[in-house]
């Protein structure tokens, strides 16, 4: 039954490289297009091809908007005419019809110091703030004993606020004349990249759809001790947001917001993706792409934007945030939700690319996050990898006052040698690296630590990591490629390498890795990958996703993971792609590439020795035998189901759909019948 059901919610959005594409994605009137000499040389390109030139892409250089008024402003066909036509010309470097996109918001639907050294707020909702302090409010009914926090109170007792730190939230805007966010709003960290102008409260409508930048801003920056909602983490921060998701989603916009005010904002917060469908495979197009790494390399005067990242919510779909090209960005730090009990949520995704975790919502009866909401109002009810990005940023928001010298690479080395395992001990899947890092494809390095992340970064002992530097090495001849792979059977391509030893790229302490490969197959979804190290770590870099039934493949597609952080890359590094289904697939892997980022000299946290896991090894590993998975995955799936039954029946309860005069018994029986008709139409 549970399958049963699963299959019937699914909707398809899967972005296709050819003349039509499917789901709710379209083709728009507009074209991105490279040409060098010049706005005027654009702009006679432009006229010559019967385009009007629109304006120049702020901070890319010789990339501008260019737009056709005799093609439809939306279609599922694409006018690849028109495209061939402009691209064949020589004067035009890159030309593309620019694409509508379907973006998911990533929910489930001093004075402050006291004389004994507490931290207290008259803020009404801070008791209800458990991620924050680890205590358990009186009217709540939860877990016995504390929880395990992130040492978020600890960070301010150092002084840590976030001050002079600007932080914006790319979302569907943000009340910004919220009581509660007003005193710490910051216009020029701050745009409307829908309706084109300065500003973005967000549209009001009957369902309070876009509430969802305004309660991730919340948890960054509500204002402490003024008697309304509660405690944002860095609250003397400055808050602002850009406004994206409330109208047509292209790569024009995404790159435009990625490096909005790039001079000004410190830290980015995205809590928001492709579909996590367990279907789509979609990643940044060429400008959002130039746009991350421009911000990476001139944001904050050239030590470089901070982008935080929602790692996605499609566990109930087996979604892999591998196949998500923003979370798994080498540029962006991705982070995920750990529930109250310290284990993952029911929602939250598995991967190799996610760097760290932060608390979040649970299952129906745990405990979610509060935050302003629109209207002026507060919530508790904020919930998903949604809410943890953003408190995450907010961590990073108070390392930076500390630091403001960290460089983005800083920051995730920092955050990779402060997470804690031990919070999160109780989920499986935890092992340690040749490095002595403690990773879990579930969590990351662990549950962030913001008492650890501010004191380490202390300029007074905090070195800047070296530069990054970049070792590319594809399969050799002698991997016999291309290959064909078939249903049961699977492909090893062995990688030899010596860290592009005596060259400008040569890394000798690894940062990220990326297995970029191709491969042709008839169902996408059966198909996994794992990678080996010298050292002899092996981590899954892409798992099966059964709802994924596309016979598009990998063309080109990065896998990364962050689980090789510090180790050596000199050796012989083993890629393996397989598909253990009997489903009669087949294909051809053509291509594959190892792309190893790190350093060249050892970093200077680390020359004292490794990293220590929290937690003796023997402990999580009698842990993991104990534990079945094929138990652990019912219970997610079912926690799922029930908990998104009941709330799609609480929120027509309360919507104008349900007559309020009705008993409740028969509000509650129309409810249950117009979910029914909503699932299975």
């Amino acid at each position: 039954m549970l399958k049963e059901f699963q299959l019937l919610v699914i909707t398809v959005t899967l972005l296709c490289h050819g003349s039509e594409i499917k789901g709710e994605n379209h083709y728009i009137n507009k074209w991105a297009a490279q040409i060098e000499g010049g706005l005027d040389q654009a702009t006679r390109i432009a006229k010559r091809h019967g385009y009007s030139l629109v304006e120049a892409i702020p901070h890319l250089d010789d990339f501008y908007i260019l737009l056709r008024d005799d093609v439809p402003t939306r279609s599922k066909r694409s006018a690849h005419h028109h495209t061939r036509r402009l691209t064949e010309d020589s004067e035009v470097i890159w030309a593309e019809q620019q694409v509508s996109k379907s973006r998911v918001k990533r929910e489930v639907k001093a004075s402050y110091i006291r004389s004994d050294g507490s931290v207290g707020f008259n803020d009404p909702m801070y008791n209800s703030q458990w991620y924050l302090h680890g205590k358990q409010d009186e009217h709540q009914v939860r877990r016995q004993g504390p929880i395990k926090n992130m040492a978020i109170e600890e960070a301010w007792k150092t002084g840590a606020t976030g001050k002079g730190v600007v932080l914006s939230v790319l979302d569907d805007g943000i009340e910004h004349n919220h009581t509660d966010l007003a005193q710490n709003y910051d216009p020029f960290a701050s745009g409307d990249l829908n309706d084109n102008d300065d500003d973005p409260f967000p549209r009001y409508d009957i369902t309070n759809e876009n509430k969802h930048g305004t309660r991730c801003a919340g948890e960054i920056a509500m204002i402490a001790n003024n008697g309304v909602c509660g405690v944002g983490v860095a609250f003397k921060s400055r808050i602002g947001g850009v406004r994206i998701l409330d109208g047509k989603v292209t790569d024009e916009i995404e790159a435009r917001s990625l490096t909005y005010n790039l001079s000004h904002i410190d830290i980015y917060s995205a809590s928001w993706g492709p579909n996590d469908d367990g279907n789509t495979l979609e990643g940044p197009g060429k400008l959002a792409s130039l746009a991350l790494q421009k911000g990476v390399t001139q944001g904050r005067q050239g030590k470089g934007a901070i982008y935080m990242w929602a790692s996605g919510n499609g566990g109930r779909m087996r979604d892999n945030c591998n196949c998500d090209g923003y979370t798994s960005s080498i540029y962006t730090l991705s982070v995920s939700s750990a529930s109250e009990h310290g284990i993952k949520p029911w929602y939250s995704e598995r991967c190799a690319s996610t760097f760290t975790s932060a608390y979040s919502s649970g299952n129906m009866a745990d405990h979610s996050v509060v935050s302003a909401d629109l209207h002026n109002l507060c919530t508790t009810q904020h919930t998903g990898t949604s809410a943890a990005a953003p408190i995450a940023a907010g961590i990073v928001a108070l390392a930076l006052e500390k630091n403001p010298s960290l460089t983005w690479r800083d920051v995730q080395h920092l955050v990779a040698w402060t997470s804690n395992m031990g919070p999160l001990e109780a989920e499986s899947g935890w092992f340690q690296n040749a490095a002595g890092f403690c990773v879990n494809p579930a969590f990351g390095f662990g549950l962030m630590d913001a008492f650890k992340l501010v004191v380490t970064a202390d300029p007074e002992t905090w070195v800047n990591v070296p530069p990054q530097v970049t070792c590319t090495v594809k399969a050799s001849n002698a991997s016999n490629l291309p290959q064909n792979l078939n249903s049961g059977h699977f492909i090893e391509v062995q990688i030899q390498t010596n860290g592009c030893e005596d060259t400008p790229n040569e890394v000798n302490y690894i940062e990220h890795i990326e297995v970029v490969f191709s491969l042709s197959y008839t169902k996408r979804g059966d198909i996994g990958a794992s990678l080996v190290s010298p050292s002899g770590t092996e981590t899954v870099l892409m798992e099966p996703r059964e709802y994924d039934r596309s016979s598009e493949g990998f063309d080109e597609w990065p896998l990364m993971a962050v689980h090789f952080w510090g180790e050596k890359p000199e050796g012989t590094w083993r890629f393996r792609v397989y598909d253990k289904t009997d489903n009669k697939n087949h294909g051809v892997l053509t291509n594959v590439s190892l792309v190893i980022h790190g350093t060249k000299e050892i970093p200077n946290h680390m020359k004292n020795g490794p990293k220590k896991c929290d937690v003796e090894m023997k402990a999580y590993q009698k842990n993991m035998q104990e534990k079945p998975k094929e138990n652990e995955e019912a219970q997610y799936a079912d926690t799922e189901v029930k908990a998104g039954l009941m709330k799609t029946i609480e929120g027509l309860l309360a919507s104008s759909a349900i007559n309020s005069t009705l008993p409740p018994a028969k509000a509650r029986e129309n409810a249950l019948i117009d979910l029914l008709q909503r699932v299975y139409v």
